[in-house]
């Protein structure tokens, strides 16, 4: 499996598994998994040039450079109901908040990269 398939997978592994946990009120998990989907997108898009990153750092520079405002938008409000949630603890709405922004990423990413993320 390359590395864009391989990113994929772990996306949608992902995406379900923060699903579930905003289902059963688990709002830091939904904060810790919605943060480890947009990273897969992003290495996933970065893996179709050959690329790779390996702190978050380079993955916001190229997000900068690659994507549309709204959806580097919706990718920061995630990240930082990540650290909202890690801290503060349950928050139903920060982690609604995670679940809608990752609708916006999702279908970016499905037109983008031409493939079902969000099944």
């Amino acid at each position: 499996m390359g590395d864009f398939e391989k990113h994929i997978k772990l996306a949608k592994e992902k995406l379900k598994a923060t699903a579930e946990a905003y289902e059963n009120k688990q709002s830091t998990v939904v904060g810790d998994l919605g943060t480890k989907v947009v990273e897969q997108l992003v290495e996933a898009d970065a893996a179709r040039n050959n690329e790779h990153f390996g702190d978050h750092q380079s993955r916001h520079e190229y997000s900068n450079k690659n994507f549309s405002a709204e959806v580097n938008k919706a990718m920061r409000k995630i990240w930082f109901a990540y650290g909202d949630l890690g801290y503060d603890g349950v928050n139903g709405k920060r982690a609604k908040e995670v679940m809608d922004n990752l609708k916006i990423i999702t279908g970016f990413f499905e037109k983008r990269l031409g493939v079902k993320i969000n099944e």
